[in-house]
């Protein structure tokens, strides 16, 4: 799966998060896995700010992050969609995204 070889299961592309990072990265990483860990070939971009966190995710299908203090910008490719969602419904909206552009199955 690492090597891109055969893709067996959703993709996800993570930062560690730092002091940029306004959000509980780690439980929004399991509440995005547990919503989309069913979507076979997808790559899903969770980056903790909007400084390093569109150029490092961008090879994947979707994005969510962070983009100030509660809020949330979610992307299609390297394309912004969403700015400044409030983070309670920002993993809500991104598979709002993901089934808008049919890839939620």
């Amino acid at each position: 799966q690492a090597g891109r070889v055969r893709t067996s299961k959703t993709e996800y592309i993570s930062c560690p998060g730092c002091g940029r990072t306004l959000y509980d990265l780690e439980s929004t990483i399991a509440r995005i896995k547990a919503a989309t860990g069913h979507l076979k070939g997808l790559k899903i971009g969770i980056m903790g700010c909007i400084v390093n966190g569109p150029g490092e995710m961008a090879d994947a299908d979707y994005g969510y992050v962070g983009a100030g203090r509660g809020k949330i910008s979610l992307y299609k490719k390297k394309e912004c969609i969403e700015k400044n969602i409030p983070e309670e419904e920002a993993v809500e909206k991104l598979i709002a995204l993901i089934k808008r552009n049919g890839d939620y199955k």
